[in-house]
């Protein structure tokens, strides 16, 4: 994920059981390219370029959401990726769903070690 001559920060995603989409998989990307898959209560962490970058997340056949987020140099960034909100009314309309992102991510702060005990680490 990173080039060599840059300078190398952390992000970590994760993701807390829910419900609601609950059967699917997260996918998390950049640049439409999707480095991660998370299920519900896994988490995540890769090195990346510091600098800006709009993360993108999504379940298979359901558009993109995208967050922008700033990493600097040795330092981590930790989204939340929870269940779209909108989807609920959009069930209801095969139509609509098929163009409302079944997942959003947050920014947040990062979880203790004590809670990510909680979720299983997921490779790349």
């Amino acid at each position: 994920m990173s080039d060599t001559n840059k300078d190398i920060a952390s992000l970590l995603i994760y993701r807390e059981k829910a419900f609601q989409a609950g059967a699917v998989s997260l996918y998390v990307g950049k640049d439409d390219k999707y480095f991660m898959e998370l299920g519900n209560d896994e988490y995540g962490q890769v090195e990346i370029d510091a600098g800006k970058h709009l993360i993108q997340a999504k379940a298979s056949g359901s558009p993109s959401s995208a967050l922008q987020i700033e990493l600097v140099k040795n330092q981590t960034v930790c989204l939340l990726s929870k269940p779209n909100p909108e989807m609920l009314g959009a069930m209801l309309i095969p139509l609509v769903a098929n163009m409302v992102p079944t997942f959003v991510l947050e920014q947040v702060d990062c979880p203790s070690a004590e809670k990510l005990k909680g979720f299983m680490r997921v490779g790349l």
